[in-house]
């Protein structure tokens, strides 16, 4: 699709952290138990890999329909919590909406073809079921599920918080739908942040902190802009 990807210096710090974290969590989303280190945290090395090549493939999958319907595509830029495709808006909302349920859909689709073939192709094998590095298969589809589902939260930046606002936009104006997209995304920010605080979960409060701030940069942005449509 000639789209230029670029890799955001965050990106640097995702492969590492993404690694340990399949490394100290127990299957579906890790590999902890499995011996010798070594072989743990290669596995957790090569699905952290492969998660960000689903990340890209989720990104491209909003590239594809968005060109599709004539929208210039800047980048895509590859960032701590994920992808981010540069795009012009559509203009029809229902255009948004499908372009942005695009990457969630492709998640759930490579979610489901992983649990699929590790379920009946690979578990039935008893030459492949002793394999550990099959499982790597098994998590990948654990977590192109959860990208996909989570993604679909109504609120900025994800791409839930783009269909909400495309389904808004249809009976106000965009700069207005936009704030009401955005104020339901910085709630839902404050709730996690909240859940994040009281289970100790720091990974959970930099995500809630990541979507509190892009949903105000975007109602910003528009709000600064002035579209109407």
């Amino acid at each position: 699709m000639d789209i230029p990807i670029k890799l955001d210096t965050s990106f640097l710090l995702a492969l590492p952290i993404s690694a340990y974290f399949f490394a100290i969590n127990s299957q579906p989303y890790g590999f902890a138990g499995i011996e010798p280190t070594a072989v743990r945290y290669a596995l957790s090395t090569l699905s952290a890999i492969f998660l960000f090549v689903s990340v890209l493939l989720h990104e491209l999958a909003h590239s594809y329909l968005a060109k599709r319907y004539g929208a210039n595509i800047d980048s895509i830029t590859l960032l701590l919590f994920g992808g981010v495709a540069s795009m012009e808006i559509p203009k029809k909302p229902e255009q948004e909406a499908k372009i942005a349920f695009a990457g969630p859909l492709m998640s759930l689709i490579i979610g489901f073809i992983c649990l699929f073939t590790y379920n009946y192709v690979i578990s039935s094998n008893s030459a492949f079921a002793q394999n550990s590095i099959y499982l790597i298969i098994w998590v990948l589809g654990s977590m192109n599920l959860l990208l996909g589902i989570f993604n679909l939260l109504p609120a900025f930046p994800m791409d839930g918080g783009r269909i909400l606002r495309s389904f808004l936009a249809r009976k106000m104006s965009y700069v207005k739908a936009t704030h009401s997209a955005a104020s339901i995304g910085k709630f839902i920010a404050i709730l996690m942040a909240i859940f994040g605080i009281y289970a100790g979960d720091l990974w959970f409060l930099l995500i809630a902190l990541y979507i509190y701030g892009s949903a105000s940069n975007e109602d910003r942005f528009y709000s600064e802009s002035g579209r109407s449509v």
